[in-house]
C-alpha cells in the first residue's frame, strides 16, 4: 500500500532516479567528476569515522583533519539530490552514483537513523554529539547547529531505500543512500 505509515514510519513513495554503477576512483579528485553541489561527507576510515562537507572540490572536517587515501575504506558524499557512494574493494576503489529527480519511476522508502548523542557542545563550526559511555560524533553545523537531550531530540541521517520488483511482483531493497542530516523530532510533519 502507497503513502504514509503512522505505525512504523515508513513512508513509500515514487521518484524519479538514475544509477551508474561500476564506477572506479583513482582518487578523490575524481569526485569533482560526479558531485558538483555543496554535500556532506561521511568517510569511514581504519581508526575512525569522520563526518564534514564538500564544497568547491575540497572536503571540510572538524579539527582541520583529511581523508587519508591510504586509510580510506568507504566514503558517501551526498546531498538531497544525488549520492557518490564508493568503497575499497579488491585492492582498488569501486563506486556507485545515484541522481534523484531525473531518470525512470523508482518506489522508495525513506527512514531516519538516529545517530549516537544525547549531549551536544558547539565549536569551531561544528556540533560535537557525545554520550556518557564515549561516543563521540562532530557534525557540521549545516544548515544549523545540532541539538540532542536524553529525551525526544535527536539527529539522524534520512536514508532512500529503493525497491526493485523481482518478475513484478516481489519488491526487495536493490540500493540505499543518505539524503541529509535531519534534526528530530522534526517541525511541522512530513
Amino acid at each position: 500500500m502507497k503513502g504514509n505509515n503512522e505505525t512504523n514510519g515508513l513512508n513509500l513513495k515514487t521518484i524519479k532516479s538514475t544509477e551508474i554503477t561500476g564506477i572506479e576512483i583513482a582518487s578523490l579528485t575524481d569526485i569533482k567528476e560526479y558531485i558538483t553541489n555543496s554535500s556532506y561527507v561521511i568517510a569511514y576510515l581504519d581508526n575512525e569515522v569522520l563526518f564534514g562537507t564538500y564544497e568547491n572540490s575540497k572536503f571540510s572536517f572538524p579539527n582541520n583533519k583529511e581523508i587519508k587515501f591510504e586509510y580510506l575504506k568507504r566514503v558517501r558524499i551526498f546531498n538531497l539530490s544525488e549520492e557518490l557512494h564508493i568503497w575499497f574493494s579488491k585492492g582498488k576503489f569501486a563506486g556507485r552514483y545515484r541522481k534523484d529527480e531525473n531518470g525512470i519511476g523508482t518506489d522508495i522508502v525513506e527512514a531516519n537513523q538516529v545517530l549516537y548523542g544525547t549531549d551536544v557542545c558547539h565549536k569551531n563550526g561544528f556540533s560535537v554529539l557525545t554520550e556518557e559511555r564515549g561516543t563521540k560524533i562532530e557534525l557540521p553545523n549545516i544548515p544549523q547547529k545540532w541539538n540532542a537531550d536524553n529525551d525526544q531530540v535527536r539527529v539522524a541521517v534520512r536514508t532512500r531505500h529503493y525497491i526493485e520488483y523481482s518478475k513484478g511482483f516481489q519488491p526487495g531493497y536493490c540500493d540505499a543512500r543518505f539524503v541529509q542530516l535531519v534534526q528530530l523530532p522534526e517541525k511541522g510533519g512530513e
